[in-house]
């Protein structure tokens, strides 16, 4: 069964990079395919960067989904920036840049790289995430918890057990259940270093989602213990709207204020001490930039 990937955002990364030979225009090796005239197929020369399911193309032929900036007649060669769009009996892509292959030392130097295009492409995921990351820290967790408001004991749970107002207290904080909730959770880290912005404490709180919904099951998942480097972002969550009684009256929703906390929500967003190259490979290269 064919299946498409739901990714048709223009604005969506390159995932795979590849240098390919024009063989058909205004033509498809996909039935599914819409063909107009940036519809061509390609002949995938050499996987430069790629995804695993992506990255045995090469030997085969693709159907290109161009972004119309030039006209291509068949025999050309590109190098192909572009994104997974439709699986089949072949794959259709998206293409969000093809540049002339030109003799310049920029694209020499990639075509006779060499290497795993796997982690030539996760290599650059990660150059991304670094560069527009708001802070980077090393550091290790310490605690994983529910959020700070649903983990703090409130007034009318103490005395003789707890009552219905703290539970009401819970509920609110965690949210109303649905298909696609987070269901947030608080990782404390002890930081040992931070590499990039400006964070004074010696601990910082992450939020990040335990939830293994499509939507949130390649983010990180911390745990007590896990040690490493975090690559991290300042982002605006708002929880969901929350309903409050006063007397006898009807229900009021009350609409939360947006909190400002950082996440790492990117698979790439935090890598093990464990882990060689990546971002210690970026760490290390900047480190040794600045002692010039």
């Amino acid at each position: 069964m064919p299946s498409n990937s739901g990714n048709s955002d223009p604005s969506t990364k390159a995932t795979f990079l590849f240098k390919g030979t024009i063989r058909e225009v205004k033509s498809a090796w996909l039935k599914q395919v819409p063909v107009d005239k940036n519809t061509v197929v390609v002949m995938v020369d050499q996987v430069l960067e790629a995804s695993k399911n992506l990255a045995k193309l090469g030997g085969h032929r693709v159907t290109v989904q161009l972004t119309g900036r030039q006209k291509v007649q068949v025999g050309q060669e590109f190098i192909f920036h572009t994104h997974s769009w439709i699986f089949g009996e072949s794959v259709a892509l998206q293409s969000l840049k093809e540049e002339a292959i030109k003799p310049t030392k920029a694209h020499a130097a990639l075509l006779s790289r060499g290497g795993d295009p796997v982690v030539h492409g996760k290599n650059r995921q990660v150059q991304e995430r670094f560069a527009s990351a708001d802070v980077v820290v090393s550091g290790r967790v310490t605690t994983v918890r529910l959020l700070a408001e649903a983990a703090a004991p409130s007034k009318a749970a103490k005395g003789k057990g707890k009552t219905r107002a703290a539970m009401s207290t819970t509920t609110a904080a965690t949210g109303p259940v649905s298909e696609h909730s987070p269901h947030w959770r608080e990782a404390v880290v002890e930081i040992d270093d931070v590499h990039k912005g400006q964070h004074a404490k010696k601990s910082m709180v992450i939020r990040f989602p335990v939830s293994t919904d499509v939507r949130w099951y390649k983010a990180p998942k911390f745990q007590a213990g896990h040690q490493g480097f975090f690559m991290l972002r300042k982002t605006k969550l708002t929880e969901e709207p929350k309903a409050s009684r006063r007397g006898k009256g009807k229900a009021r929703v009350v609409e939360p204020a947006a909190a400002e906390v950082f996440t790492a929500l990117h698979p790439v967003d935090f890598q093990p001490y464990s882990q060689s190259g990546g971002v210690r490979r970026i760490i290390e290269t900047n480190n040794a930039q600045d002692s010039f």
